[in-house]
């Protein structure tokens, strides 16, 4: 049998080694065996490097990626490019519809002082100025019975 060198860490544990329990390793091996987040990190990234195969997927992965989100921007651009055509679009049926309505109301305006100078002209001709005047604020005037009428009735 060899002899081994007393383990400094087994030594300071107050509780004695049991059959059923592995002794503990070094505070040393334990940290070597359990790399942290950062370190995980870079270790991947150094192997990635090494191995040329994956360098070239994982290259191939990013460019397919910005290839994707690139090409939905331009989708993006071109869907905004096709709602604003379209809203000029109807802006320009918008200008014509009123074009049309302003000369349709031109057109009115235009016959509705026609017929009120002709209603002038008959009323005046006619020498009722006074019952059409007490007629438009809502009053009657006492006239004459009128001559029968068409029918042989008065009024």
């Amino acid at each position: 049998m060899t002899a081994t060198a007393p383990n400094p860490a087994a030594e300071a544990t107050p509780m004695a080694d049991t059959p059923d329990m592995p002794p503990d390793p070094p505070a040393e091996a334990t940290a070597a065996a359990e790399p942290t987040a950062a370190g995980a990190r870079t270790r991947r990234w150094a192997i990635l490097g090494d191995n040329p195969l994956q360098t070239v997927l994982a290259t191939a992965v990013v460019a397919l990626l910005l290839f994707i989100l690139n090409d939905h921007s331009n989708r993006l651009d071109r869907l905004e490019d096709a709602v604003a055509d379209g809203f000029a679009a109807q802006n320009a049926k918008i200008d014509e519809l009123d074009a049309k309505i302003d000369e349709v109301d031109r057109r009115l305006t235009a016959q509705i002082a026609e017929l009120d100078r002709k209603l002038t002209a008959l009323i005046a001709a006619l020498n009722k100025t006074d019952e059409v005047d007490a007629a438009l604020e809502g009053r009657l005037l006492d006239s004459e019975p009128a001559a029968a009428g068409p029918g042989g009735a008065p009024g």
